[in-house]
């Protein structure tokens, strides 16, 4: 295929993005172009940046109907058509664009890091501006959704270079006050963790993260995907973060072994027969097996980076419980204090803490499970509390281990998530009912979470 001069390439895209927003809009579907002139233009860099692809997002519920759109458009789905490939990304999907010069359309139903996308499509369409592009117009986001992606695709950044210096290009062109809203946007559609990790990755982005309170807690998996680590690294670091072993198998065969279909897709050995489709196979496991040792290499690199972000972000203890000494004179004053019960509660309250934390990161708190206190743990509060304290368990992991605690004692307490106003930034705070807490007098409620039915039934085994 002859190589296509880039400029020539940007102005077809320019043009079939036009032509696909207008068929989308006689169907019904409005669409928001994310990127590429766009983008370019938002950046000033109508003339120096060139694009590669058509990045459109459409409204989750109107993505089955941009998809018929596109094939009645002639387009082919660059997916293999056997089956969803598992390894592909959940919310975007790309499409091949008939004609002499190859062109992609990437449509997008969310974005990589966002966990609701209904208020993502909400918020960029309803601030979207229409640009003349090819002689007809299409719809962008606005400076605020532009910065907000611009930080998300730099943390999920593919093998290009490319997001991390639209990054800082952004970061030099838009105000801090556009970042702060980009920062309440990230809060609204559940982005904050990765738009944080994006902007950490230049000086410039990790100063104003700090300055806009952002914490820095991460991921393995995250923070290699962010660094463009090798496919392996990263396979490995999602097998760690999953919970079960199931869940671990599920993720695990599809990438050792591809469907049939997503191999003859991929491969031009899969293509020639069955004998073709065992060679790629098991070229692509040696090939994958020798990736390995450097792949184990990457990933302890992240661990001890997402450690480093860990202990950044843990809440300082007292002063007065540093000054008394560390864990083993803690571990003699509770043994005098309050005996084997203390010490049992106390390690409890250490494992119940660490449960809490794995499982907020996995799951939705409604699936938060907790272990039962041990008998007469009731009695050594003071214990669960130092433990708390100690470990640098943050509000909301605090309040699910007290409201273990109080079910184990027959008292349900409701736990409540709340946030200040967007006016005076962005912040968050978990707390129980019933407990006196200064910081819940400046929050909006937004969410409240009853102790679960199975930790009162259980009491006994607590008292």
């Amino acid at each position: 295929m002859t190589a296509v001069p880039a400029a020539v390439r940007c102005l077809a895209l320019d043009a079939t993005a036009a032509v696909v927003t207008r068929a989308l809009a006689e169907q019904g579907v409005e669409a928001v172009l994310l990127k590429g002139a766009g983008l370019a233009r938002r950046l000033g860099l109508e003339r120096q940046r060139i694009y590669s692809d058509i990045d459109l997002l459409v409204a989750p519920a109107s993505f089955a109907t941009a998809q018929r759109v596109l094939a009645d458009l002639g387009c082919r789905s660059a997916l293999p058509e056997e089956r969803p490939d598992r390894r592909s990304h959940w919310y975007e999907r790309p499409w091949r664009v008939p004609g002499p010069v190859p062109l992609t359309v990437d449509l997008h139903r969310g974005f990589h890091g966002v966990a609701d996308p209904e208020a993502l499509w909400s918020s960029l369409s309803g601030a979207a501006v229409r640009i003349p592009l090819a002689g007809g117009t299409v719809a962008v986001p606005d400076e605020t959704g532009t910065a907000l992606l611009v930080a998300l695709h730099a943390a999920a950044p593919g093998r290009s270079g490319r997001p991390l210096a639209d990054l800082e290009r952004a970061l030099e062109v838009f105000a801090p006050e556009t970042w702060r809203a980009a920062a309440d946007l990230a809060a609204r559609t559940g982005a904050v963790p990765l738009f944080a990790l994006g902007l950490r990755l230049t000086p410039a982005g990790a100063e104003l993260a700090a300055a806009l309170g952002l914490p820095r807690r991460t991921t393995p998996a995250l923070w290699i995907r962010a660094h463009r680590g090798s496919p392996v690294a990263l396979t490995l670091a999602q097998l760690a973060e999953l919970p079960t072993a199931r869940d671990r198998l599920r993720h695990l065969v599809p990438r050792l072994f591809p469907s049939p279909a997503a191999m003859r897709h991929s491969s031009a050995l899969a293509r020639r027969g069955p004998a073709g489709l065992f060679l790629a196979h098991l070229a692509r496991v040696l090939r994958n097996l020798g990736r390995l040792p450097a792949a184990l290499a990457e990933l302890r690199v992240a661990g001890r980076a997402v450690r480093r972000s860990a202990v950044a972000d843990r809440p300082r203890p007292p002063g007065r419980g540093a000054a008394r000494g560390g864990a083993l004179p803690a571990v003699f004053r509770l043994a005098r204090r309050g005996g084997l019960p203390a010490l049992r509660t106390a390690l409890w309250a250490a494992r119940a803490a660490r449960l809490a934390r794995i499982q907020v990161a996995r799951h939705d708190l409604a699936s938060v499970r907790l272990p039962a206190p041990p008998p007469g743990a009731g009695a050594h509060r003071h214990a669960v509390l130092g433990v708390l304290r100690r470990t640098g368990a943050n509000c909301l992991q605090r309040s699910l281990v007290l409201q273990r605690w109080y079910g184990s004692q027959r008292v349900a307490r409701t736990l409540v998530i709340g946030v200040t106003a967007p006016s005076s930034g962005f912040h968050a705070h978990a707390w129980l009912d019933g407990e006196t807490d200064a910081r819940r007098e400046a929050m909006v409620e937004i969410l409240r979470r009853p102790t679960p039915q199975d930790w009162l039934t259980d009491a006994a085994q607590g008292s």
